[in-house]
């Protein structure tokens, strides 16, 4: 069965060459020009990944992917002619799983559109704890949970991916590499800065939950651990 795609575009010839491409790749393009259309057909159909351009008539790209991720884990790949940094972390904040500045290659949308239905086909990693306490914190890897003393934290599935890698490690030092394989996949190695970006989401709202603890350690140039004296691994 063919992967159902929500292209959000206002341009309506870029809109029909990326449904084109996505059609030829085997997936079922469906087209919303504005950010009203778009919340309309989430609430009247089931998609499997969402294209995102930010700049949008009326309810714009940002304030869109915001209400999707009110409700929705559904992967969101913005596509935007806006590629500054704080552009980027701004909609990986908002709960995007990726983002990709135009110009660029449609090989490389339909390779990114595939890698984000892979992330989220694929089952939670076994092997390691199912839960994770330390000193207020609770993973919790199988249910998909993080709780803070009595307070729940709500992550975006990228930032629960990266968090959970590390708690899988029992405090232990995890690279870069190794936090980008295991959140985004093996294509995306080398992309640093999504990981900074989600590593500094996972720091905010962790800190805000627990009076500003910061629960993850940096080793420079390394990568990351779950700061803990000790970690209770629950299997």
């Amino acid at each position: 069965m063919s992967r159902r795609i929500l292209v959000v575009e206002d341009d309506s010839e870029f809109a029909g060459l990326l449904a084109l491409w996505l059609d030829r790749a085997g997936m079922s393009p469906r087209v919303a020009s504005t950010g009203t259309e778009a919340l309309r057909a989430l609430y009247d159909d089931r998609f499997d990944l969402v294209s995102l351009d930010v700049g949008l008539p009326h309810l714009d790209g940002w304030q869109l992917c915001a209400r999707i991720r009110e409700t929705s884990s559904i992967p969101i790949l913005i596509v935007s002619a806006r590629g500054a940094e704080m552009d980027r972390v701004r909609g990986l904040q908002l709960g995007a799983d990726d983002y990709i500045t135009k110009p660029f290659s449609f090989r490389e949308f339909v390779a990114r559109v595939e890698a984000a239905l892979r992330r989220a086909a694929m089952p939670p990693a076994r092997g390691g704890p199912d839960v994770v306490r330390h000193e207020g914190l609770l993973i919790d890897i199988g249910g998909h949970r993080v709780v803070v003393g009595d307070r729940e934290v709500h992550l975006t599935p990228i930032e629960f991916r990266v968090l959970a890698s590390l708690a899988r490690k029992h405090g232990a030092l995890v690279s870069h590499g190794q936090l980008l394989n295991d959140a985004w996949g093996p294509e995306y190695r080398d992309e640093l800065p999504l990981l900074r970006t989600a590593i500094h989401g996972l720091r905010s709202k962790l800190a805000g939950a627990s009076g500003d603890r910061d629960y993850i350690g940096t080793e420079y140039g390394l990568g990351y651990r779950l700061a803990a004296a000790e970690v209770d691994a629950v299997h």
